[in-house]
């Protein structure tokens, strides 16, 4: 970090509850994103981000006819997204790994294209849902078990902030 600015009200002087951060350059940035974003701070999950950039919701239709969510929902302990990925349904399960939610679980099932028996589970866990659903497919791709676009899988969840 070079610079941190905590904004403060002006009329009471109480901090605001964000902060600016200056990293001294990108691939730092990134990394601190990937790596405290959905973290936990004095019991406050940080949504960590580059201020002022545009959140582009709108995707281009390559994009959105290859990987888009179909549904998403709350369980009991989970969060439950189902995506359409060109014919394959898949379907990611959310939740904290531990009572805190300092590291969490993704699993991952999918149904037809021919790719998986159906039912066929992967799992991985990190210390942010991002990191947990990176690891995800970083093993699936060196398995082959789960051949999706997992970029379009990663961006589609990005865009309803589940990551």
């Amino acid at each position: 970090m070079s610079d941190v600015h905590l904004a403060t009200d002006r009329s009471s002087g109480r901090l605001r509850g964000h902060a600016f951060v200056t990293m001294a350059n990108e691939a730092d940035a990134h990394a601190a994103m990937r790596e405290l974003n959905g973290s936990l701070f004095d019991d406050r999950r940080l949504r960590v981000n580059i201020a002022g950039e545009e959140r582009d919701r709108t995707r281009s239709k390559e994009v959105t006819e290859r990987t888009r969510i179909t549904s998403q929902f709350r369980e009991r302990l989970n969060m439950t997204y189902e995506l359409d990925c060109g014919g394959v349904s898949l379907t990611l399960k959310m939740f904290p790994d531990d009572a805190r939610e300092q590291s969490w679980r993704v699993e991952a099932s999918t149904k037809g294209g021919g790719m998986v028996v159906e039912g066929a589970v992967m799992a991985a866990s990190g210390r942010t849902r991002a990191t947990a659903l990176e690891e995800l497919a970083r093993s699936s791709q060196a398995s082959g078990a789960l051949a999706l676009d997992w970029t379009a899988i990663i961006e589609a969840l990005a865009a309803v902030r589940a990551i």
